[in-house]
């Protein structure tokens, strides 16, 4: 009886849950501003979306973060399903303890109602921060590829810049070039920026906001400052080229060394656990003396 209780408590708090998610909301002043201030565009091809949901999709946006919204953004989820992954994370794990306890007690052994609740809590607590601690990590990672595949996309620009073309027709042509995520999401700036009638330097840097990468930032403001001759920009982006380079070979080397200081740890864990084995004996004796 106390589990069917329970389990009903679980989905009425879920589906509370899900009401309190998608109903509509105040927008914050800065959220509107920025959505403002953004051009319409789509995202890997989708449509961008209509007037019906544009209240839902505000709504949920509104209850995230900028931290949140840039992460989600650079994996390409949208914020009404991460959502959706983070209710149904937290229901699966809150209702894992109170399957158990059920399985427990059809096998003739009743644990503690209290105990039951008090892991359903965590783990209701668990599954609705823990999809944002994975969409943090993988939000890292692939900015970190960003970071990678903007260092070869300046070495491709220097080389045309070399040959004689000009600086939009060097960066249009070798994102076009590129193949990836990286390569494309300059594309699509530079051709806003064309359509526009803005320069490609504040577009890049926009993007570099949008997307929380703050090397792209850098370039932009650093180029923008160069001024408009073609030597003084090649200058900038053979040194912005090879400062991350530089950056890259220091988190290489600071990746490998706390690799290679994680293998240390099960070493040293055997050898306690031997130490362990080695003075039980000793102890008992110790203990029955």
């Amino acid at each position: 009886m106390i589990v069917m209780v329970l389990l009903g408590l679980g989905g009425g708090v879920g589906l509370l849950l899900i009401g309190r998610a998608l109903r509509p909301r105040p927008v914050p002043l800065g959220v509107a501003l920025r959505r403002l201030e953004a051009p319409a565009r789509t995202r890997n091809g989708s449509r961008a979306p209509g007037r019906i949901g544009r209240g839902t999709r505000s709504s949920v946006e509104a209850a995230f973060g900028d931290r949140l919204l840039r992460d989600l953004r650079v994996i390409g989820r949208e914020p009404a399903r991460h959502v959706v992954d983070k209710l149904g994370t937290a229901l699966a794990l809150g209702a894992l303890p109170i399957a158990g306890g059920a399985v427990l007690a059809v096998a003739g052994v009743r644990a503690p109602s209290v105990v039951l609740v008090l892991f359903a809590a965590v783990g209701l607590l668990g599954g609705y921060v823990l999809p944002d601690g994975l969409v943090r990590q993988q939000a890292t990672a692939r900015r970190r590829q960003f970071t990678f595949s903007l260092s070869s996309y300046l070495d491709l620009v220097n080389v045309l810049l070399a040959g004689g073309a000009g600086v939009e027709t060097a960066l249009h042509a070798t994102a076009r070039t590129g193949d990836g995520w990286t390569f494309h999401e300059l594309n699509n700036a530079l051709v806003r920026a064309t359509t526009m009638r803005r320069s490609p330097w504040a577009a890049l840097g926009e993007l570099g906001e949008e997307l929380g990468v703050d090397e792209l930032v850098e370039l932009a403001a650093s180029v923008q400052l160069a001024g408009e001759e073609g030597a003084r920009i090649r200058a900038s982006l053979a040194a912005k080229a090879a400062s991350l380079r530089g950056r890259q070979l220091a988190q290489i080397e600071a990746d490998a060394h706390s690799a290679s200081e994680r293998m240390g740890f099960p070493t040293v864990a055997m050898f306690l656990g031997f130490l362990a084995l080695l003075a039980y004996p000793a102890l008992q004796q110790i203990a029955g003396s």
